[in-house]
This record gives structure tokens, C-alpha cells and sequence, in this order.
């Protein structure tokens, strides 16, 4: 009867789209419980009386320094306690300062040696996150070459590929989370500051140096990105303006990863590749608390807000069946409001109404969702297209706005009614940018009567296989 009554369950559940899958894990990056005078044991016992399965602990690589384990004394201690607490360690590595990768003295097979040296010394961490944003200039330069071509994704890209290697001879069973995205960049190489490359052109970069490479082994096991909004007012619902993404523009990131990756060795979401948010966080007003100092320096938000968007965040990732771990960026603040305060306990160890909902939120779904799955699947056109058609005199104009970068061509040619009459098509291609629609002119061929037919040919430029193609008619006005 048991086993007819769970038979039944189960079947309900799939007629009604509800998931019965297990639930993304929740956990916390922090680095702060590894100087703590007892090792994080404390914060570490914080973190799992709430639910939290992992904590991501950063680990640098200093080129000029490649033979010493950063912090290898506070690892020591810290790693062991996080295991005893019953949480999975999590080490993100990546190389650091920029200014040293800048000057050439690091490499992929220092960077890997280093990664697997620490595999070997802390068997019992089986998940290695490769790279710390790539995308942004404070931690890799240079994002672009003297043509304004990016540079850092095909630097990053042997990095990460010797690391996954490397680890993977260490212990096959160790997962190998890649790349750890900014959600933000402005792809402009003349910028006075914070000169970045955005996510959605990043993987596209990194697409492209893998596939010259001739590579026949994946990169990555996993995905990390770091979804922040872009303002810690913004509700969870509100994203970026493309080609930049946040936790409502997952799909774009799947599908750049798609745009990218496919028919290559490195799987992915359609094949598998898990996404880990790595790093998530909504700021708060700190004014009034104890243990904080300085000013604030961006817009935050109140806490009990900060509590609801986080209770929506875990139920939304449990029914996203492509997100495997979600880990808020602080589990305890720092206290300099020049950082980041977004975490579950005050700077003084209090807890934040945010600590309660996510222990709540984890429970109630640790079955998975409780409501339909949110699958994803690649598109086969170029992303919200449309096409706008106008004529004046001998002139035809398609005004074109595309939800991502495009090549465009647009052929104009005659409706003449007479079958002897043979006009060619003229044509032009243009590069419409994703930001912002752009017109495209083109002169009705010679001989061309009243009408015009107007064909819009749209390619994306992250895969060219994508296509979409609209035909409009036109009167040419004399």
C-alpha cells in the first residue's frame, strides 16, 4: 500500500507540473569565518542551524608568488571545521592582482600547479570554482586589446582549462565550476574607468578562443555566475538591459552558454551544465547598527525587503531545474560600509529577518518545487526582432530592433507586373547593436514601380545559425 501510495504521489505531481526533484543547495560565500580566532567553528555551526549545505571559502593565486598557499595556515583550521559542521567546502580560485597577470607573470600551468597542490593538501574538497570575474578589471586585465577587441576571455580560457585538467588527475570525482561571471560590464574599451566586458559578450569570447583551440576536453563541469542586481532597490523581477544579465536574465546566460558551447566538448545546459550563483546579495541600511563604520557608498535597501526578495530567490531557483547551488555573498557583514553588507547576520553576529525566511524557504522545499519547473530550451531566432518598414521617394528604410547583437541584411527589390521587366535587389548589411534599434537604407533598384517588396535577413552574432527572416511590402512614395 506504501509503495502504491507513493506510486500515486508521484504520478499527480508530474500530471500537475510539479517537480519532485531535490532542491537547489543554499549556502553562503564567506571568507571572514577563516580569520575568526576559532576558525570559523561558530559561524560554521550558524550556517547549518539555518540549512545551509556550502560555504564557498576564496582562495588567490599571486603570481609572484606562485609557490606559496595564500592564507594556507587559515585554510588549515578553517576547512577541517566547515567539514565537522556538516557543510561542503567550496574553494574559488583565481589569479590575483590583475596588475601581475597584466605584467605576464603568471601562466595557465603556474595557475593549474597551484590548484591542484591545493586539491592534494585538502582531499576533502571536491568542488574547486575557477576564476573570480574575469569580466571586470579588478580582477583581470586587460579586458581589450589596442583594436578594442576583447583579450581577457582568451587569456582566461587556458587558465581554466589547465586547471580542469590538472584537477581532474588529481581526483576525477572533483567538479570543476567555472569561469564565477560578473552579471555587469560596458564593453567600452575607451572607458576613463572600470573598463569591462559584459557576460553575454564575455562567453561568446571564450566560445570562440575554445573552438580555435581545437580542445576535445570540456572546461567546466559546472557554471558560476554572480547574479547582483544592479541596484539593491531593484526587486529580484527586475533585470539588466542587454547584454548584461541578472537572476531574471538567467535564460540569457543559458542561452549565450548555448551559443557558445554547442556541438563542441563542453556541455551545455541543454546537455546537463549546472549553474552555480556563486555570489548573490541585495545591500542593506546599516544606520544606527552597531559594529558598522564609514558612509555607504551606493543605494541600499531596508531589511525585512532584503528578507523578502531572498525567501524568492530560493523558491524560484528550486523550480529552475539548471541551478544546482545558490550561495549569498556574506553570511556574516564585514562592518565597513564601503563593502558589502548583504548578509544574514549583522557585522555583531545578531540575525537579520533574512536569516529566519532562509532557513524557512530551505525547509519547505527540500523536496524541490512545489509548482512547475521553469525549462529552458535554445531559440532558433534572433531574440525579440522586429522590423519596421517605410519609404520616401526611391528611398526604402527598415527601422530594426533586435534583443541582442544581429547582422542584418536588408534586400530591396521590384514588384514590377510586368514579367519582362527583370529588376535585381539591392541590398546592404549592418550590425544592429542589441542596446538600442538602428535604420537601415537602402534605394529602390532603377526601373522599380509603386511597390517594393523589403527583405530583412537578421543573423545573431553570438551564433550565426540562429536566423530570422522578415519580408515586408512598401510604396514608394514620388
Amino acid at each position: 500500500m506504501r509503495l502504491l501510495a507513493a506510486a500515486s504521489a508521484l504520478i499527480v505531481a508530474l500530471l500537475s507540473g510539479a517537480s519532485v526533484g531535490m532542491a537547489a543547495d543554499i549556502g553562503a560565500n564567506d571568507d571572514s569565518a577563516k580569520y575568526s580566532s576559532d576558525g570559523g567553528t561558530a559561524m560554521y555551526g550558524d550556517m547549518t542551524s539555518l540549512g545551509l549545505r556550502q560555504t564557498v571559502i576564496g582562495v588567490r593565486f599571486k603570481p609572484s608568488e606562485s609557490v606559496v598557499i595564500q592564507d594556507k595556515q587559515l585554510l588549515d583550521r578553517a576547512i577541517p571545521n566547515a567539514v565537522a559542521s556538516g557543510l561542503r567546502v567550496v574553494l574559488a580560485v583565481y589569479p590575483y592582482p590583475p596588475k601581475e597577470i597584466e605584467a605576464g607573470l603568471g601562466s595557465p600551468s603556474l595557475f593549474a600547479a597551484y590548484v591542484g597542490v591545493l586539491a592534494s593538501i585538502y582531499p576533502q574538497v571536491k568542488q574547486f570554482v575557477i576564476g573570480n570575474e574575469p569580466n571586470q578589471p579588478a580582477f583581470w586585465r586587460p579586458q581589450f586589446d589596442s583594436t578594442g577587441a576583447n583579450v581577457s576571455a582568451a587569456m582566461f580560457g587556458p587558465y581554466l582549462a589547465a586547471a580542469y585538467d590538472t584537477l581532474k588527475a588529481v581526483d576525477p570525482e572533483i567538479s570543476v565550476v567555472g569561469v564565477g561571471l560578473s552579471p555587469r560590464g560596458n564593453d567600452r574599451p575607451e572607458a576613463r574607468n572600470n573598463i569591462s566586458t559584459s557576460p553575454v559578450r564575455f562567453l561568446r569570447a571564450l566560445g570562440s578562443w575554445y573552438r580555435r583551440s581545437g580542445r576535445t576536453q570540456p572546461l567546466m563541469d559546472a557554471f558560476s555566475f554572480h547574479p547582483y542586481p544592479n541596484q539593491a532597490t531593484d526587486p529580484l523581477e527586475r533585470g539588466y538591459f542587454w547584454p548584461n544579465a541578472g537572476f531574471a536574465n538567467l535564460d540569457r546566460i543559458k542561452q549565450a552558454l548555448w551559443d557558445a558551447f554547442h556541438a563542441t566538448a563542453q556541455p551545455t545546459t541543454v546537455e546537463g551544465l549546472r549553474l552555480h550563483l556563486d555570489e548573490v546579495g541585495w545591500q542593506v541600511d546599516t544606520s544606527g547598527r552597531p559594529g558598522y563604520r564609514g558612509l555607504e557608498n551606493v543605494p541600499v535597501t531596508d531589511e525585512l525587503t532584503q528578507a523578502a526578495i531572498y525567501d524568492q530567490l530560493i523558491r524560484r531557483s528550486v523550480c529552475d531545474p539548471d541551478i544546482a547551488e545558490v550561495s549569498f555573498f556574506g553570511f556574516r557583514d564585514d562592518g565597513m560600509r564601503t563593502g558589502f553588507q548583504a548578509a544574514l547576520q549583522r557585522a555583531d553576529g545578531s540575525a537579520r529577518p533574512a536569516a529566519a525566511v532562509v532557513r524557512a524557504a530551505i525547509a519547505e522545499t527540500q523536496d524541490g518545487c512545489g509548482g512547475p519547473e521553469l525549462h529552458w530550451e535554445p531559440g532558433a531566432d534572433v531574440v525579440g526582432a522586429e522590423v519596421v518598414v517605410g519609404a520616401v521617394a526611391a528611398k526604402v528604410t527598415a527601422r530594426i530592433a533586435v534583443g541582442e547583437d544581429a547582422r542584418a541584411k536588408v534586400c530591396v527589390r521590384s514588384l514590377a507586373q510586368s514579367p519582362a521587366l527583370t529588376v535585381q535587389a539591392r541590398c546592404r548589411v549592418a550590425l544592429i547593436t542589441g542596446l538600442r534599434p538602428s535604420s537601415v537604407a537602402v534605394s529602390a533598384p532603377a526601373g522599380a514601380r509603386s511597390r517594393v517588396e523589403v527583405a530583412v535577413e537578421l543573423k545573431a552574432e553570438s551564433n550565426r545559425t540562429r536566423r530570422t527572416v522578415v519580408v515586408r511590402l512598401a510604396s514608394l512614395k514620388r
